[in-house]
């Protein structure tokens, strides 16, 4: 089964490139239009950067929300939480079944930048929240700013999670789900900029255009070859 997944994260790396390139392609479009209509979210980026850089890495808070994420995602596939501890540098949830996407939630679902998120849009419903609009976008951005940075900190660490399903495997799968996350993500918060469906359509296209660049380079070697027999 490990061999199969390994080749099935082999055969997906080239679909995580397509959909890399597309994404900051997108992005830094939405950047450079955009100039600093948004800056209270880089402000916020920036701070967390500076926060965690000069002051120290909010692990509590990481662990909390890296074992919030194994249990909501528990939740969703229909497990039953046992138990559920959190201390400064570790943590741990105890479902009642398991499969990958509760195993790797943490590190493709940015939980509190979620969090943020729905509250935002939920209190939307009620209130009038377009004053607070910037407010929102300082806080998503520090959020995505501490997911970022440790899970990439994290992912330096000798990880179990990534063993469960293989560590190759599982980076491929949390690269790629991280893409698409991101891309809902950002189509929310900056709702009038970012045309979802514009982005995934040319995620498909490229997909598709890699994949086949790909298959017609090796049916050429392979005519190639079969030539010179």
């Amino acid at each position: 089964m490990k061999f199969i997944r390994n080749v099935f994260a082999l055969l997906l790396i080239p679909a995580v490139g397509a959909i890399g390139y597309t994404f900051f392609k997108s992005f830094l479009i939405f950047v450079v239009n955009s100039g600093n209509k948004f800056a209270t979210f880089w402000i916020g980026i920036l701070v967390y950067i500076v926060f965690q850089v000069v002051l120290y890495k909010p692990m509590r808070a990481y662990v909390f929300g890296h074992e919030l994420s194994h249990a909501i995602a528990g939740i969703l596939s229909g497990a039953k939480i046992k138990n559920f501890n959190v201390a400064k540098d570790r943590g741990n949830v105890v479902l009642n079944k398991d499969n990958i996407c509760i195993t790797l939630a943490p590190y493709f679902f940015p939980i509190y930048t979620i969090i943020i998120v729905f509250t935002y849009f939920l209190c939307g419903y009620f209130l009038d929240v377009k004053p607070f609009y910037n407010c929102f976008l300082f806080f998503v951005g520090v959020s995505i700013a501490f997911h970022i940075a440790l899970t990439i900190y994290v992912l330096t660490i000798e990880q179990p999670d990534l063993k469960v399903y293989g560590t190759f495997f599982s980076y491929v799968i949390i690269l790629f789900i991280n893409f698409i996350v991101f891309t809902v993500i950002f189509s929310l918060v900056f709702l009038n900029e970012i045309n979802i469906k514009s982005i995934f359509v040319g995620y498909f296209e490229n997909i598709v255009s890699i994949y086949k660049f790909i298959y017609y380079g090796v049916l050429d070697i392979w005519i190639s070859f079969q030539k010179t027999k």
